[in-house]
């Protein structure tokens, strides 16, 4: 079943929906840690991604480091979510700004109305509250009324230009490239669960799952490949191309 992550996470910690499903990693290290999780993952990681481009910021707050969120709101789809946890661990380890340091307002990115996957247990400091009905962390950050939006994909006010909305690191990717080599962490944010009951029922499936992902890996990556290899068209050969389509 193809489904978003966000409706595949809800309905896979929620409900067990799935017998075999691609879980958030944040969600399944906190229920595993708690001894409630209804699934045990393997090592496919088939999500993975640096976040120092998750962090948007209103560029009217004064906001042009990392230092300066300290006392800001800060929006977050769930404060849970993979992608804000390794956006949080940036921060604090190496710019010292941790999480108890702003305030945390919950909500949907694009959509109203987004829940918890599982319930939390906040560390001592850390102010959480919801957005209020109907408002979406986008539009909020649009209209000024947060300062900052950890999320995993761009809201839609950045990709529309907003003049005050920006990213806290002018150029993300560099900031990756220099932290991985100083740290050598590519983040994991996905792996693939297996409903525990059928694993402690049939010890042969994490294993049969993980070589099936493995293959479908190298596959995938024998075909990328296989493309490289492949010659330019030369452009005398495109406008034959062009011509027989006709």
């Amino acid at each position: 079943m193809p489904l978003t992550p966000e409706e595949s996470f809800f309905r896979a910690f929620r409900h067990q929906a799935f017998d075999v499903a691609e879980l958030s990693l944040s969600t399944y290290v906190m229920t595993t840690a708690r001894g409630t999780c209804p699934y045990i993952a393997v090592p496919a990681f088939v999500s993975r991604s640096f976040r120092h481009s998750a962090i948007y910021i209103r560029r009217d707050r004064g906001i042009a480091r990392p230092d300066d969120l300290r006392g800001k709101r800060i929006g977050v789809p769930e404060y849970q979510v993979t992608a804000a946890v390794w956006a949080r661990a940036i921060l604090a380890e190496d710019y010292g700004v941790q999480p108890a340091d702003m305030a945390w307002v919950s909500g949907g990115v694009e959509e109203p109305g987004r829940l918890e996957k599982v319930a939390l247990a906040l560390p001592p400091g850390v102010s959480l509250n919801r957005a209020p009905e109907g408002r979406r962390l986008s539009e909020m950050l649009a209209a000024g009324d947060i300062d900052a939006l950890m999320v995993p994909r761009a809201p839609s006010c950045f990709d529309a230009g907003h003049p005050d909305v920006g990213r806290l690191f002018d150029d993300p990717a560099g900031a990756a490239a220099a932290w991985f080599r100083r740290t050598g962490i590519f983040p994991i944010m996905h792996v693939i669960g297996i409903r525990r009951s059928l694993a402690e029922a049939h010890p042969w499936l994490p294993q049969s799952v993980f070589k099936a992902f493995a293959a479908a890996r190298d596959a995938a990556m024998e075909r990328l490949h296989d493309t490289r290899r492949l010659p330019s068209p030369c452009p005398s050969s495109s406008r034959k191309q062009r011509g027989r389509a006709r």
